[in-house]
Protein backbone atom coordinates (compact mmCIF):
# COMPACT_ATOMS: atom_id res chain seq x y z
CA UNK A 1 0.00 0.00 0.00
CA UNK A 2 1.53 3.26 -1.01
CA UNK A 3 2.56 5.60 1.92
CA UNK A 4 0.50 8.21 2.66
CA UNK A 5 1.82 12.07 1.42
CA UNK A 6 2.18 13.94 4.27
CA UNK A 7 0.24 17.73 3.51
CA UNK A 8 3.12 20.41 2.74
CA UNK A 9 4.05 22.63 5.27
CA UNK A 10 3.41 26.21 4.75
CA UNK A 11 6.85 28.20 4.28
CA UNK A 12 6.84 30.66 7.93
CA UNK A 13 8.70 33.27 5.37
CA UNK A 14 5.71 32.75 2.55
CA UNK A 15 3.20 33.42 5.82
CA UNK A 16 5.28 35.94 7.97
CA UNK A 17 3.55 39.71 7.74
CA UNK A 18 5.97 42.51 8.60
CA UNK A 19 3.76 43.50 10.95
CA UNK A 20 0.56 42.43 13.39
CA UNK A 21 -1.18 45.38 15.15
CA UNK A 22 -3.42 44.16 17.77
CA UNK A 23 -6.21 46.49 18.69
CA UNK A 24 -8.86 48.17 16.19
CA UNK A 25 -9.74 51.12 17.85
CA UNK A 26 -8.54 54.93 17.22
CA UNK A 27 -4.74 54.25 18.18
CA UNK A 28 -4.48 50.63 16.20
CA UNK A 29 -6.22 52.53 13.18
CA UNK A 30 -4.26 55.73 12.99
CA UNK A 31 -0.89 53.78 13.09
CA UNK A 32 -1.98 51.06 10.31
CA UNK A 33 -2.65 53.90 8.56
CA UNK A 34 1.52 55.27 9.87
CA UNK A 35 3.16 52.22 9.06
CA UNK A 36 1.26 51.19 5.93
CA UNK A 37 2.43 54.89 4.44
CA UNK A 38 5.82 55.85 5.81
CA UNK A 39 7.09 51.89 5.82
CA UNK A 40 5.64 51.41 2.54
CA UNK A 41 4.01 48.26 3.53
CA UNK A 42 1.88 46.54 1.57
CA UNK A 43 -1.47 45.11 2.40
CA UNK A 44 -0.40 41.71 2.74
CA UNK A 45 2.47 42.36 5.10
CA UNK A 46 0.03 44.00 7.45
CA UNK A 47 -3.01 42.98 9.86
CA UNK A 48 -4.93 44.43 12.36
CA UNK A 49 -6.56 41.83 14.62
CA UNK A 50 -9.55 43.71 16.25
CA UNK A 51 -12.06 41.68 18.29
CA UNK A 52 -14.82 43.78 17.02
CA UNK A 53 -16.83 43.67 13.15
CA UNK A 54 -16.58 47.01 12.25
CA UNK A 55 -13.44 49.80 12.37
CA UNK A 56 -13.80 52.01 15.49
CA UNK A 57 -16.95 49.96 16.73
CA UNK A 58 -15.96 50.89 20.37
CA UNK A 59 -15.37 54.04 19.81
CA UNK A 60 -18.68 54.79 18.16
CA UNK A 61 -20.57 52.52 20.94
CA UNK A 62 -19.36 54.57 23.41
CA UNK A 63 -19.43 58.02 22.22
CA UNK A 64 -23.33 57.21 21.15
CA UNK A 65 -23.92 56.12 24.38
CA UNK A 66 -22.18 59.40 26.16
CA UNK A 67 -24.83 61.64 24.00
CA UNK A 68 -21.57 63.14 22.75
CA UNK A 69 -21.97 65.82 20.33
CA UNK A 70 -18.17 67.42 19.54
CA UNK A 71 -15.24 66.32 21.23
CA UNK A 72 -12.98 67.61 24.14
CA UNK A 73 -9.96 67.87 21.53
CA UNK A 74 -9.26 70.30 18.30
CA UNK A 75 -9.36 68.91 14.83
CA UNK A 76 -5.94 68.93 14.56
CA UNK A 77 -6.15 65.64 17.02
CA UNK A 78 -7.21 63.41 13.96
CA UNK A 79 -6.57 59.45 12.73
CA UNK A 80 -4.98 61.11 9.71
CA UNK A 81 -1.05 61.85 8.90
CA UNK A 82 -1.54 65.54 8.61
CA UNK A 83 -2.60 67.56 11.67
CA UNK A 84 -4.48 69.75 8.63
CA UNK A 85 -6.53 66.90 7.36
CA UNK A 86 -10.05 67.62 8.93
CA UNK A 87 -9.90 70.91 7.94
CA UNK A 88 -9.23 70.34 4.42
CA UNK A 89 -11.87 67.63 4.26
CA UNK A 90 -14.23 69.99 5.60
CA UNK A 91 -12.80 72.02 2.91
CA UNK A 92 -13.29 70.07 -0.08
CA UNK A 93 -16.98 69.27 0.78
CA UNK A 94 -17.85 72.49 0.39
CA UNK A 95 -16.59 74.43 4.24
CA UNK A 96 -18.09 74.13 7.47
CA UNK A 97 -21.89 73.75 8.13
CA UNK A 98 -23.41 75.10 11.51
CA UNK A 99 -22.17 72.79 14.28
CA UNK A 100 -18.87 71.57 12.77
CA UNK A 101 -16.75 73.32 15.03
CA UNK A 102 -16.75 74.60 18.88
CA UNK A 103 -14.84 77.05 20.48
CA UNK A 104 -12.54 77.01 22.07
CA UNK A 105 -9.57 75.57 19.72
CA UNK A 106 -11.88 74.65 16.75
CA UNK A 107 -13.41 71.16 18.01
CA UNK A 108 -15.08 69.35 15.47
CA UNK A 109 -18.31 67.72 16.08
CA UNK A 110 -18.68 63.98 16.47
CA UNK A 111 -20.49 63.32 13.32
CA UNK A 112 -17.69 65.27 11.46
CA UNK A 113 -14.80 63.32 13.77
CA UNK A 114 -16.25 60.07 12.79
CA UNK A 115 -17.36 60.96 8.82
CA UNK A 116 -13.57 61.88 8.35
CA UNK A 117 -12.33 59.05 10.24
CA UNK A 118 -14.20 56.71 7.49
CA UNK A 119 -12.40 58.66 4.78
CA UNK A 120 -9.16 58.43 5.82
CA UNK A 121 -10.01 54.26 6.14
CA UNK A 122 -11.53 54.46 2.55
CA UNK A 123 -8.32 56.23 1.39
CA UNK A 124 -6.01 54.70 2.73
CA UNK A 125 -7.20 51.14 1.87
CA UNK A 126 -7.44 50.73 5.65
CA UNK A 127 -10.31 48.06 6.06
CA UNK A 128 -8.56 45.61 3.89
CA UNK A 129 -5.70 45.41 6.11
CA UNK A 130 -8.97 44.42 9.22
CA UNK A 131 -8.85 40.50 10.34
CA UNK A 132 -11.78 39.74 13.28
CA UNK A 133 -10.33 38.12 16.19
CA UNK A 134 -8.96 38.28 19.80
CA UNK A 135 -5.03 37.55 20.92
CA UNK A 136 -4.56 34.45 23.43
CA UNK A 137 -0.93 34.43 23.38
CA UNK A 138 2.46 34.22 21.27
CA UNK A 139 6.04 32.44 21.25
CA UNK A 140 9.20 32.93 19.01
CA UNK A 141 9.54 31.73 15.85
CA UNK A 142 12.53 31.66 13.50
CA UNK A 143 12.28 35.40 12.36
CA UNK A 144 9.70 36.78 14.41
CA UNK A 145 6.41 36.01 16.40
CA UNK A 146 3.76 33.59 16.56
CA UNK A 147 0.10 35.13 17.80
CA UNK A 148 -2.28 32.78 19.19
CA UNK A 149 -5.73 34.00 18.18
CA UNK A 150 -9.04 33.07 17.77
CA UNK A 151 -8.71 33.50 14.19
CA UNK A 152 -6.10 30.91 14.08
CA UNK A 153 -2.34 31.45 14.08
CA UNK A 154 -0.68 34.95 12.71
CA UNK A 155 2.92 34.93 12.18
CA UNK A 156 4.58 38.71 12.05
CA UNK A 157 8.03 40.08 12.46
CA UNK A 158 6.66 42.79 14.95
CA UNK A 159 3.85 42.82 16.89
CA UNK A 160 2.46 46.42 18.43
CA UNK A 161 -0.21 46.37 20.77
CA UNK A 162 -2.80 48.63 20.93
CA UNK A 163 -5.32 47.36 23.42
CA UNK A 164 -7.03 50.54 24.00
CA UNK A 165 -7.82 51.47 28.11
CA UNK A 166 -8.64 48.83 30.69
CA UNK A 167 -11.77 47.59 32.00
CA UNK A 168 -14.99 49.84 33.23
CA UNK A 169 -14.89 51.16 36.60
CA UNK A 170 -17.45 49.43 38.72
CA UNK A 171 -17.76 50.84 42.63
CA UNK A 172 -17.83 47.88 44.99
CA UNK A 173 -21.38 48.98 46.07
CA UNK A 174 -22.81 49.30 42.99
CA UNK A 175 -21.59 45.64 42.26
CA UNK A 176 -23.27 44.59 45.67
CA UNK A 177 -26.69 46.27 43.88
CA UNK A 178 -26.27 44.28 41.01
CA UNK A 179 -25.66 41.01 42.55
CA UNK A 180 -29.33 41.66 44.72
CA UNK A 181 -30.95 41.98 40.76
CA UNK A 182 -30.83 45.77 40.37
CA UNK A 183 -30.10 47.43 36.79
CA UNK A 184 -27.02 48.45 37.06
CA UNK A 185 -24.98 49.18 33.27
CA UNK A 186 -21.92 50.97 32.97
CA UNK A 187 -21.49 53.42 29.91
CA UNK A 188 -18.69 51.79 28.38
CA UNK A 189 -20.30 47.88 28.88
CA UNK A 190 -20.46 47.32 25.15
CA UNK A 191 -23.65 44.99 26.25
CA UNK A 192 -25.33 48.44 27.15
CA UNK A 193 -27.36 50.69 25.20
CA UNK A 194 -28.48 53.87 26.54
CA UNK A 195 -30.90 54.46 23.31
CA UNK A 196 -33.04 51.19 24.63
CA UNK A 197 -34.12 53.29 27.84
CA UNK A 198 -37.55 54.21 28.11
CA UNK A 199 -38.78 56.97 29.53
CA UNK A 200 -42.35 55.74 30.90
CA UNK A 201 -40.44 52.92 32.74
CA UNK A 202 -37.33 54.16 34.03
CA UNK A 203 -36.23 55.91 36.77
CA UNK A 204 -32.27 56.89 36.23
CA UNK A 205 -29.75 57.97 38.57
CA UNK A 206 -26.01 58.69 36.51
CA UNK A 207 -23.26 58.19 39.01
CA UNK A 208 -20.16 60.22 37.95
CA UNK A 209 -18.92 63.53 38.17
CA UNK A 210 -16.94 63.69 34.74
CA UNK A 211 -18.11 64.94 30.75
CA UNK A 212 -19.40 61.26 30.16
CA UNK A 213 -21.57 61.51 33.48
CA UNK A 214 -22.79 65.06 32.43
CA UNK A 215 -23.25 63.99 28.36
CA UNK A 216 -24.85 61.21 29.52
CA UNK A 217 -27.06 63.05 32.11
CA UNK A 218 -28.39 65.78 29.66
CA UNK A 219 -29.03 63.29 26.85
CA UNK A 220 -31.64 61.50 29.38
CA UNK A 221 -33.11 63.98 29.97
CA UNK A 222 -33.73 64.58 26.59
CA UNK A 223 -34.47 61.34 26.12
CA UNK A 224 -36.62 59.88 28.66
CA UNK A 225 -37.94 63.48 30.09
CA UNK A 226 -36.85 65.16 33.16
CA UNK A 227 -35.63 64.66 35.88
CA UNK A 228 -32.48 62.75 35.57
CA UNK A 229 -30.42 62.32 38.72
CA UNK A 230 -26.60 62.63 38.78
CA UNK A 231 -24.50 61.80 41.95
CA UNK A 232 -20.88 63.00 41.76
CA UNK A 233 -18.57 61.99 44.53
CA UNK A 234 -16.96 65.44 44.47
CA UNK A 235 -18.27 69.04 43.30
CA UNK A 236 -18.36 69.23 39.71
CA UNK A 237 -14.73 70.48 38.20
CA UNK A 238 -14.17 72.87 35.09
CA UNK A 239 -11.48 71.69 32.58
CA UNK A 240 -10.57 72.04 29.17
CA UNK A 241 -8.82 68.91 28.51
CA UNK A 242 -8.04 65.82 30.79
CA UNK A 243 -4.64 67.03 30.94
CA UNK A 244 -2.41 70.17 30.76
CA UNK A 245 -1.17 70.59 27.20
CA UNK A 246 2.00 71.21 28.09
CA UNK A 247 2.42 67.03 28.21
CA UNK A 248 2.40 66.57 24.42
CA UNK A 249 6.09 68.38 24.11
CA UNK A 250 8.95 69.13 25.98
CA UNK A 251 8.14 71.51 28.44
CA UNK A 252 6.53 68.96 30.66
CA UNK A 253 8.13 65.94 28.95
CA UNK A 254 11.87 66.63 29.05
CA UNK A 255 12.05 66.32 32.84
CA UNK A 256 9.49 63.43 32.95
CA UNK A 257 12.08 61.67 30.65
CA UNK A 258 14.51 62.28 33.43
CA UNK A 259 12.67 60.38 36.16
CA UNK A 260 13.16 56.80 36.89
CA UNK A 261 10.77 54.46 35.68
CA UNK A 262 9.80 53.66 38.95
CA UNK A 263 8.58 57.19 39.79
CA UNK A 264 7.08 57.83 36.31
CA UNK A 265 3.40 56.02 37.12
CA UNK A 266 2.46 58.19 39.92
CA UNK A 267 3.06 61.60 37.56
CA UNK A 268 1.36 60.33 34.69
CA UNK A 269 -1.62 59.26 37.80
CA UNK A 270 -1.40 62.99 39.11
CA UNK A 271 -0.83 64.81 35.58
CA UNK A 272 -3.99 63.25 34.07
CA UNK A 273 -7.41 65.05 35.60
CA UNK A 274 -10.89 62.43 35.37
CA UNK A 275 -13.93 63.58 36.46
CA UNK A 276 -13.76 66.87 35.02
CA UNK A 277 -15.75 68.98 32.22
CA UNK A 278 -15.14 71.60 29.71
CA UNK A 279 -16.78 74.71 30.07
CA UNK A 280 -19.84 74.06 27.37
CA UNK A 281 -20.78 71.31 28.83
CA UNK A 282 -20.57 72.62 32.12
CA UNK A 283 -22.54 75.51 31.07
CA UNK A 284 -25.57 73.11 29.89
CA UNK A 285 -25.62 71.52 32.72
CA UNK A 286 -26.09 74.27 35.07
CA UNK A 287 -29.01 75.19 32.66
CA UNK A 288 -30.50 71.73 32.74
CA UNK A 289 -30.51 71.91 36.68
CA UNK A 290 -31.80 75.16 36.73
CA UNK A 291 -34.59 74.11 33.96
CA UNK A 292 -35.32 71.15 36.16
CA UNK A 293 -34.11 68.54 33.66
CA UNK A 294 -31.61 67.56 36.02
CA UNK A 295 -30.65 67.16 39.87
CA UNK A 296 -27.47 67.22 40.99
CA UNK A 297 -26.04 65.47 44.43
CA UNK A 298 -23.08 65.50 45.44
CA UNK A 299 -21.22 62.52 47.63
CA UNK A 300 -20.30 59.09 48.53
CA UNK A 301 -23.05 56.34 48.95
CA UNK A 302 -23.36 55.63 53.08
CA UNK A 303 -26.13 52.88 52.31
CA UNK A 304 -28.06 51.24 49.68
CA UNK A 305 -30.86 48.82 49.41
CA UNK A 306 -32.88 46.89 46.21
CA UNK A 307 -36.79 46.97 46.81
CA UNK A 308 -39.98 45.85 44.37
CA UNK A 309 -38.67 47.02 41.19
CA UNK A 310 -36.48 50.40 42.95
CA UNK A 311 -32.84 51.19 43.58
CA UNK A 312 -32.46 52.80 47.16
CA UNK A 313 -29.43 54.69 48.42
CA UNK A 314 -28.31 57.42 50.40
CA UNK A 315 -25.36 59.81 49.46
CA UNK A 316 -24.38 63.14 50.92
CA UNK A 317 -26.97 62.66 53.66
CA UNK A 318 -29.53 62.64 51.05
CA UNK A 319 -32.47 59.60 50.36
CA UNK A 320 -32.22 58.57 46.56
CA UNK A 321 -34.36 56.62 44.40
CA UNK A 322 -34.61 54.94 40.96
CA UNK A 323 -34.79 52.00 39.01
CA UNK A 324 -32.18 52.16 36.92
CA UNK A 325 -28.66 52.77 37.41
CA UNK A 326 -25.87 54.12 34.80
CA UNK A 327 -22.21 54.54 35.95
CA UNK A 328 -20.22 56.90 34.14
CA UNK A 329 -17.39 56.01 36.32
CA UNK A 330 -14.57 55.68 34.12
CA UNK A 331 -12.14 52.87 33.89
CA UNK A 332 -9.68 50.93 36.64
CA UNK A 333 -6.56 52.49 37.24
CA UNK A 334 -4.59 49.24 36.45
CA UNK A 335 -2.69 48.39 33.79
CA UNK A 336 -4.94 47.12 30.06
CA UNK A 337 -4.01 43.95 28.48
CA UNK A 338 -5.09 41.63 31.09
CA UNK A 339 -4.46 37.95 29.92
CA UNK A 340 -2.60 38.62 26.67
CA UNK A 341 -0.53 40.81 28.29
CA UNK A 342 0.34 38.48 31.37
CA UNK A 343 1.09 35.71 29.14
CA UNK A 344 3.43 37.80 26.96
CA UNK A 345 5.76 39.16 30.20
CA UNK A 346 6.09 35.38 31.79
CA UNK A 347 6.81 34.06 28.31
CA UNK A 348 9.20 37.15 27.19
CA UNK A 349 10.53 37.73 30.36
CA UNK A 350 9.52 41.32 29.96
CA UNK A 351 10.24 44.30 32.07
CA UNK A 352 7.76 46.00 34.10
CA UNK A 353 6.92 48.78 36.92
CA UNK A 354 5.57 47.43 40.51
CA UNK A 355 2.76 48.35 39.26
CA UNK A 356 2.74 45.81 36.13
CA UNK A 357 3.30 48.90 33.16
CA UNK A 358 5.47 47.81 30.31
CA UNK A 359 9.21 49.58 30.93
CA UNK A 360 9.72 50.38 27.32
CA UNK A 361 12.52 52.23 25.25
CA UNK A 362 12.83 55.24 23.47
CA UNK A 363 11.02 53.77 19.93
CA UNK A 364 8.51 51.79 22.37
CA UNK A 365 10.30 48.71 21.62
CA UNK A 366 9.39 46.42 25.13
CA UNK A 367 11.15 43.57 23.17
CA UNK A 368 12.79 43.59 19.84
CA UNK A 369 9.94 42.49 18.16
CA UNK A 370 7.16 43.71 20.56
CA UNK A 371 5.75 47.33 20.89
CA UNK A 372 2.98 49.28 22.68
CA UNK A 373 1.05 52.38 22.36
CA UNK A 374 -1.69 54.01 24.34
CA UNK A 375 -2.06 53.01 27.92
CA UNK A 376 0.69 50.73 27.83
CA UNK A 377 3.06 53.22 26.29
CA UNK A 378 2.03 56.02 29.17
CA UNK A 379 5.37 55.25 31.20
CA UNK A 380 7.32 56.51 27.85
CA UNK A 381 4.79 59.06 25.74
CA UNK A 382 3.15 60.52 29.33
CA UNK A 383 -0.24 61.34 30.41
CA UNK A 384 -1.12 61.74 26.73
CA UNK A 385 -0.82 58.41 25.66
CA UNK A 386 -4.25 57.12 26.02
CA UNK A 387 -5.84 60.14 23.71
CA UNK A 388 -5.29 60.94 20.04
CA UNK A 389 -3.13 63.33 20.47
CA UNK A 390 -0.70 60.62 22.19
CA UNK A 391 -0.85 57.90 19.51
CA UNK A 392 0.46 60.70 17.05
CA UNK A 393 3.21 61.18 19.21
CA UNK A 394 3.87 57.60 19.99
CA UNK A 395 3.71 57.13 15.90
CA UNK A 396 6.58 59.77 15.72
CA UNK A 397 8.95 57.79 18.46
CA UNK A 398 8.34 54.43 16.48
CA UNK A 399 8.66 55.44 13.42
CA UNK A 400 12.19 57.66 14.88
CA UNK A 401 13.19 54.24 16.08
CA UNK A 402 12.73 52.03 13.42
CA UNK A 403 14.42 54.71 11.09
CA UNK A 404 17.54 54.50 12.85
CA UNK A 405 17.41 50.88 13.57
CA UNK A 406 17.58 50.86 9.49
CA UNK A 407 20.47 53.08 9.26
CA UNK A 408 22.98 50.76 11.43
Amino acid sequence: MPKAKRPRRRSGKRSMLKWLIIGGGLQGTYLSRLLTHHLEISAKELRVLDEHDEPLALWRHRTANCGMAHLRSPATHNIDLGIMSLHHFVRDRGGPAAGDFIPPYYRPSLSLFNAHSQAVMAAGGLNALRLQGRARSAHPIDGGLCVETTAGDLCAERILLALGLPAPCIPSWARSLGSRGAQVHHLFDPAFDRARIRGDRHRVLVVGGGISAAQCALALARQVGPPVTLLARHPLAESQFDFDPCWIGPKCLTDFHRQPYEGRRAIVDGARLPGTLPAEVLTQLTLAVEEGRVRIFTGGVTSLSVGVGAIRLEAGGEPLEADRLILATGFDGGRPGGTLVDRLIDRFRLPTTPEGYPVVDRDLAWHPRIHVSGALAELMVGPCARNIVGVRNAGRLLLAGINAGMKK
